[in-house]
């Protein structure tokens, strides 16, 4: 509407720049313009056009009423209804032929095209002596609302840029009645004059002979640019999304050249371009619109043709260039706590205080504003740092605004708890919990009806990542502008063609809101980050970024500083210290030595898994840990070690079980090993103290013995791992949490993520682990969390067991991999002190790390 432009009383062309601060604005919401100026010619007439192309896309109307001089002879024949004599009509033609600039025909042809589609009526004013001098515009809007200008501008090329020209507005919703009179005697006087009932002036239509003239210049569509009027060259041009290169020369200079072919044609939508004009593909973005100018530019210089690029084209690179520097700059200005939007954060943090019953920690509160003003942003924090309740914290701010609704998280089912505790912890009786939990329906069809019928009221809707390949269609109805959508431990989305990637670009593709949280970014390499980019930027991934999948695979050390330069402002990282979590204590490791018979066993898989040495990493644990799960296959319990140990690939394709009659012999005269009693008794120790704790497995074997042997010492014992239901699993965390278990035995690929029992469990025991440090990270912090007090301890036990090779030196594949992912944590909190993503290492590089200076 009129009513929301900032409008000024008078304008003039010596202090205004009355085009693009009175017309242009006013003329995209207007949809009737009446007009009545003075001078007829081309010139004058190129004018008219400007601004005008919203009338023709949207079918608005536009009277025009012209002058031009006569004779009072001539004016006394057409008031009769006379056509134009030949010599008047000869002199208004004449206009019509003056020497036009290119920006000019170009304004004039568009007038001419607007006149031919009937969006534009034009009439000519005649009066007996001199010109009919009446200027003033009438404007309306769909509201009704209306603007009059008079004053003594005409819209010539001069009235614009040379003259010195006023005039005033009168805006109907402003105006006093005395006022508004001028709005009526205005409308009334434009009507008159069109219908010919104005005293001295003469009004019709344009004669045929003059329209004829005028429609000559028409062009069949609007020109937008004076240079596509060009002949002999090539144009490119951006319109209507879609990058288009005008050929006005040979074709066969362009498509027949191997510049094309070699460099070009790759970009090319065949199907829709033609012979004289190459249509670009869709999804380009404006990187790749700098590399087809610079790659045009070249091939012009270099065989003399001449090359043009469009103004609208250039300021739409320009555009988005300084859009992501914008963005950019706000991400870094929130992150640097920058003076200039502390008011903002201020206001911020006292609406989301107000909507929230347990208030976020400063540090929460800095990186929940940031994520609200980025509308598009991840969060990085270290597991355990309340990312979720700072992503509640959004909710809480935009749903005071009335700009969502609904909280929709895709994550692991593990999550799932945590998100509904945290919901009700941080609003209480402020915001009551209306929850979907799409795991509270087993057959197929009851989740579809339920997500198209019954979610509509809900506040929080929780779908797994698995969940998604049978419901796709029905999660992507559910996405709108006032929808959070939040991706929960985003990391689990790995490959870049796999289902998980698909599906979670699908359901975001509508969002306007959308949050990527993990503690664990690039687990494996730089390349894990490409995923969360195209969730969060879609077709922007390669305006903002433009990361090559080699590059992100293999970065130098020149793509590593651009990378972390890159993606900085676009996620926050918070650590448990900044939030002032107490420090855990120092690890305690138990160390154990292997048995004779374990060592000799030891010695044998060496040799037989030297060629092998991931599967030697597993087959060592489980010697470790009960050498009989080495007659079986690796995966004899379901278990999938490709996650484990961070691989791709069937690490049963690598494996050998044809073991000699005497290595079966030594395995099955094990009982129990060192490193497996050396467990049981610590945990009898922590549970004689009457504390709980938690201990971690790799190997369902190693849960199911362990649990066993503690139950036959007295001991109460969960255990929860991969195949155990999703309300057994909540079953057994909720005894837990109420210390009607003394026990929890788990393995970090199925409870390392999103789930809290820092209020009930303040020890950890690993018994067996790998080298994937997310693993390790996510499963530490099920138990050193924010909201501990300041003098809570929290201890966690390592056992190392030690073996001995034939030439009788000390080897523990457990403080191998423990000094590892030591390194690598303090990769990582080195890395976030610095504001950076920390550099990963492959698994090749931790493989030869684990086994090095060890003889085969």
């Amino acid at each position: 509407m009129f009513s929301d432009l900032k409008l000024q009383s008078t304008y003039s062309t010596y202090e205004d720049d009355i085009g693009a601060e009175f017309y242009t604005p006013v003329l995209s919401k207007c949809t009737e313009y009446d007009r009545a100026s003075a001078y007829f010619s081309a010139k004058s007439l190129a004018n008219y056009a400007k601004g005008l192309e919203v009338f023709a896309r949207n079918g608005y109307k536009f009277r025009l009423i012209v002058s031009s001089e006569l004779e009072e002879n001539d004016f006394n024949e057409i008031s009769k209804g006379y056509k134009l004599r030949n010599h008047v009509r000869k002199s208004i033609v004449y206009k019509l032929n003056e020497q036009l600039t290119m920006e000019e025909e170009a304004n004039l042809s568009n007038l001419a095209y607007l006149i031919s589609v009937g969006t534009i009526d034009i009439k000519m004013a005649f009066t007996k002596k001199g010109i009919f001098h009446d200027k003033f515009g009438i404007m309306k809007d769909k509201s009704g609302n209306i603007i009059c200008f008079r004053g003594s501008n005409n819209e010539t090329d001069a009235a614009f840029h040379s003259n010195y020209e006023a005039f005033d507005i009168t805006c109907s919703w402003l105006a006093s009645p005395f006022d508004y009179s001028k709005i009526t005697k205005s409308i009334e006087a434009f009507n008159d004059l069109w219908e010919n009932k104005a005293h001295g002036v003469h009004v019709c239509d344009v004669d045929e002979v003059v329209y004829k003239k005028i429609l000559e210049y028409n062009k069949g569509k609007i020109i937008f640019e004076p240079v596509l009027l060009e002949e002999d060259c090539l144009i490119l041009d951006y319109f209507g999304n879609t990058l288009e290169l005008s050929i006005k020369i040979d074709p066969l200079l362009i498509c027949n050249n191997k510049l094309y072919k070699l460099r070009l044609k790759k970009y090319v939508d065949l199907e829709r371009s033609e012979q004289e004009k190459i249509v670009f593909k869709k999804r380009l973005t404006y990187p790749t619109f700098k590399k087809i100018i610079a790659i045009l530019e070249s091939d012009s210089k270099s065989r003399g043709y001449t090359f043009h690029v469009t103004n609208r084209l250039m300021k739409y690179i320009k555009e988005r260039e300084l859009h992501i520097k914008e963005r950019a700059n706000v991400g870094m200005a929130i992150k640097q706590n920058s003076n200039e939007i502390y008011d903002q954060f201020n206001q911020y943090k006292a609406i989301v205080d107000q909507e929230m019953s347990r208030k976020l920690r400063e540090k929460q509160a800095w990186d929940s504003f940031y994520m609200c003003v980025m509308r598009k942003a991840a969060n990085f924090s270290v597991p355990g740092s309340g990312k979720t309740s700072s992503v509640l914290g959004v909710y809480a701010y935009l749903s005071n605004k009335n700009l969502v609704d609904k909280i929709v998280v895709v994550g692991p089912k593990n999550s799932f708890g945590s998100w509904i505790d945290e919901f009700n912890l941080c609003f209480a009786d402020k915001k009551l919990l209306n929850l979907f939990n799409v795991q509270e329906y087993t057959q197929l069809e009851h989740k579809k009806n339920a997500i198209l019928y019954d979610s509509k009221q809900k506040n929080l809707l929780l779908f797994n990542y698995e969940s998604l390949n049978s419901i796709l269609g029905e999660v992507k109805q559910l996405i709108d502008k006032r929808t959070l959508l939040v991706f929960d431990e985003v990391h689990k989305v790995k490959a870049l063609d796999g289902v998980r990637a698909a599906n979670a670009l699908e359901v975001s593709k509508m969002a306007y809101y959308t949050i990527v949280m993990t503690g664990t970014p690039i687990p494996n390499s730089y390349l894990d980050i490409r995923n969360l980019l195209e969730i969060l930027f879609h077709d922007e991934y390669d305006e903002y970024f433009g990361f090559s999948e080699s590059q992100l695979q293999r970065p130098t050390e020149v793509d590593i500083e651009d990378i972390n330069n890159k993606i900085n402002p676009f996620f926050c990282r918070t650590t448990k210290r900044q939030l002032n979590v107490p420090d855990a204590n120092d690890d305690i490791i138990i160390i154990t030595r292997a048995s004779e018979i374990e060592n000799r066993i030891f010695q044998i898989l060496l040799m037989k898994y030297a060629k092998n040495k991931l599967v030697l990493i597993i087959r060592l644990l489980q010697l470790e840990s009960n050498p009989k799960m080495l007659l079986n296959s690796i995966d004899a319990n379901g278990e999938d070690f490709t996650d484990i140990l961070d691989i791709s690939g069937d690490v049963d394709d690598y494996d050998f079980k044809d073991f000699s009659s005497e290595l079966v012999a030594l395995i099955n005269s094990v009982d129990k090993t060192h490193k497996f009693s050396a467990c049981v008794n610590q945990v009898l120790n922590i549970c004689a103290k009457d504390e709980t704790v938690i201990v971690w497995c790799i190997f369902v074997d190693s849960i199911m013995r362990l649990s066993n042997e503690l139950q036959a010492q007295g001991l109460n014992v969960g255990c929860i791992y991969g195949s155990t239901d999703f309300e057994e699993r909540d079953f057994l965390l909720k005894l837990f949490k109420e210390k009607k278990l003394d026990v929890l035995i788990t393995n970090p690929h199925t409870l390392a993520e999103s789930v809290s029992l820092h209020h009930t469990c303040h020890n950890a025991i690993y018994f067996e682990y790998s080298y994937n440090l997310v693993h390790l990270l996510q499963s530490k912090d099920r138990i050193h969390r924010l909201g501990l007090p300041q003098d809570q301890y929290t201890q966690y036990y390592y056992l190392q067991n030690e073996f001995f090779t034939i030439d009788n030196d000390a080897y523990s594949l457990d403080e191998r991999i423990y000094e590892r992912l030591l390194e690598k944590e303090t990769t990582m909190l080195q890395a976030i002190e610095n504001n950076k993503l920390e550099r990963v290492t492959s698994v090749e590089d931790d493989v030869n790390l684990i086994f090095r200076d060890l003889k085969f």
